[in-house]
């Protein structure tokens, strides 16, 4: 990739999504939904903050929650396609059930890797793979079948997304052609 390609980077990028994580030590694999912003403050490394509520979308869930990640983002684009891993710390915010009154907020850990493709027209569609660490601590847990977990401590949840968005280029005033020698087809004017 050429100089004006990796110099026309996106630097900020917005979007919303919608996930699907797998809580084995509760039983539920709630669809998430929520939003993204991105911004790239060093060609590799970009800071990220996440929003996601489940359930969503009409579906029900006996541990309902908010998850909010704030991290680092780092890798390349290859033409219209970006590769990176992400590394994010956050927590998630259960709210009051009747199965587990005291889950209240829990720290976790947002690791894994992006696919995003960029177009011309400045939209984008990500695609997310990672691990969902989240840090129960010495919290005891009873699923809805009245069985009981003893104690939750550390899980790793499978956490996929898919999201679509924006992206901006905010270098340079020869945005479109060099965006052009990037790869990245350009709408007709």
């Amino acid at each position: 990739m050429g100089a004006a390609a990796q110099a026309q980077a996106p630097r900020f990028e917005a979007g919303v999504q919608a996930s699907v994580i797998d809580i084995r030590s509760l039983a539920e694999k709630p669809v998430l939904g929520g939003g993204r912003a991105t911004v790239r403050f060093w060609r590799p490394l970009a800071a990220e903050v996440e929003v996601n509520r489940w359930p969503v979308g009409g579906v029900t869930s006996n541990y309902s929650a908010t998850q909010v990640f704030i991290g680092l983002r780092a890798g390349r684009k290859f033409g219209p396609f970006g590769l990176y891993g992400k590394l994010r710390p956050g927590f998630v915010s259960f709210d009051t059930n009747q199965y587990l009154a005291d889950l209240g907020k829990q720290a976790a850990l947002d690791i894994g890797g992006v696919l995003v493709i960029y177009s011309g027209w400045h939209i984008t569609t990500r695609f997310d793979f990672g691990d969902t660490v989240i840090w129960y601590g010495s919290t005891f847990g009873r699923l809805p079948t009245g069985s009981i977990v003893l104690p939750l401590g550390t899980q790793h949840q499978y956490q996929a997304s898919i999201g679509f968005g924006v992206w901006f280029c905010f270098e340079g005033t020869a945005e479109r052609g060099s965006a052009a020698s990037a790869g990245v087809p350009m709408p007709a004017r």
